[in-house]
């Protein structure tokens, strides 16, 4: 309460909220508006020194195509400052949107991702892309072109459909992306992703489609990885041949998580040449073998190892393992 206060004394943030109705100032530059969008469009909110506008509010509050709202999307055009978007669960109606050029960041949920699919397209600086505020983790099926926005770094959403994604060297965080999305794009590009997670979310024998570790070693600053599956996927662990014989593999991973995964072969020795591997987490996951084997001076600074395997009869653990 202090904090906010002191922020509304120095004009740092403008809260609107259900006890009251204040008129925003014209230079206030981050606003944070809370339920009550009618009365903030009825107050014919100008402002063109807004840098931060953050909607949070029952999901699914739609603004319709009244007049009021046509009105709010013809004054946020007017807000060429604007770097940080926040919709959530709002739907704005944007006239032209090529006006915002500082935006930074967009965040909106998944469900209405489709209603904003034109806009976010011609946001070329648009570094961080957030359609994970949707608490039921809506999946987004239609496919994205991304293609434009080379100044990507962060991607977050649950993206089912088709994922088009250009010049992805500054891109730094992709969650999450679907195997057949994931085994199209040029891994070799994506030299500086350092969060990664996989979904598959198709039941259907004939559309899963199996992940390559080949294709992971090429991301040579990879930190953390999460490979998620709804129905048994296959991981090729053994991969190449150049693969298999590395000493050293993924140098850079710290944790993997693996969730809905199935093995066909042990993969301790796999994971064991991962020399900076901290955490790892094998949830749900289908091995036939019965038995998994960690070997003398395996997992060297491993310091979580989680298991809920299902047939997992043993795990044997070396002497000198996991010092």
């Amino acid at each position: 309460d202090v904090a906010i206060k002191k922020s509304k004394e120095l004009n740092f943030v403008n809260v609107y909220n259900d006890h009251l109705a204040q008129h925003s100032s014209t230079t206030c530059r981050r606003e944070v508006v809370h339920h009550l969008i009618r009365r903030y469009s009825s107050e014919k909110y100008k402002n063109k020194r807004t840098r931060s506008f953050l909607y949070f509010g029952k999901s699914g509050f739609l603004v319709g195509r009244d007049s009021e709202t046509m009105k709010i999307g013809r004054d946020s055009e007017t807000m060429k400052l604007l770097r940080v978007l926040h919709l959530g669960g709002l739907r704005f109606h944007f006239a032209s949107n090529g006006n915002l050029i500082h935006l930074r960041y967009l965040g909106i949920h998944g469900y209405y991702f489709s209603y904003y699919l034109a806009f976010i397209s011609k946001l070329r600086f648009l570094q961080t892309l957030d359609a994970s505020s949707d608490a039921s983790g809506h999946i987004i099926s239609e496919t994205v072109d991304l293609r434009k926005l080379t100044s990507l770094r962060h991607v977050i959403g649950k993206f089912f459909g088709e994922l088009l994604i250009g010049d992805a060297a500054n891109l730094q965080t992709l969650r999450s992306i679907s195997s057949d999305s994931w085994n199209k794009l040029k891994h070799e590009l994506l030299i500086n992703l350092r969060d990664l997670e996989i979904y598959e979310y198709s039941t259907s024998e004939e559309r899963r489609v199996p992940v390559s570790w080949a294709s992971l070693t090429k991301l040579r600053n990879l930190r953390v990885l999460k490979l998620r599956a709804k129905c048994g996927v296959y991981l090729w662990l053994e991969s190449e041949e150049a693969v298999r014989s590395m000493d050293v593999i993924s140098p850079s991973l710290e944790s993997v998580t693996l969730v809905g995964i199935t093995f066909e072969e042990d993969p301790m020795p796999f994971f064991q040449k991962m020399p900076r591997l901290e955490g790892l987490i094998l949830e749900n996951c289908h091995y036939s073998g019965g038995k998994m084997s960690v070997s003398e001076q395996g997992f060297g600074r491993l310091r979580k190892l989680c298991f809920f395997m299902e047939r997992l009869d043993e795990l044997q653990i070396e002497e000198e393992a996991m010092p």
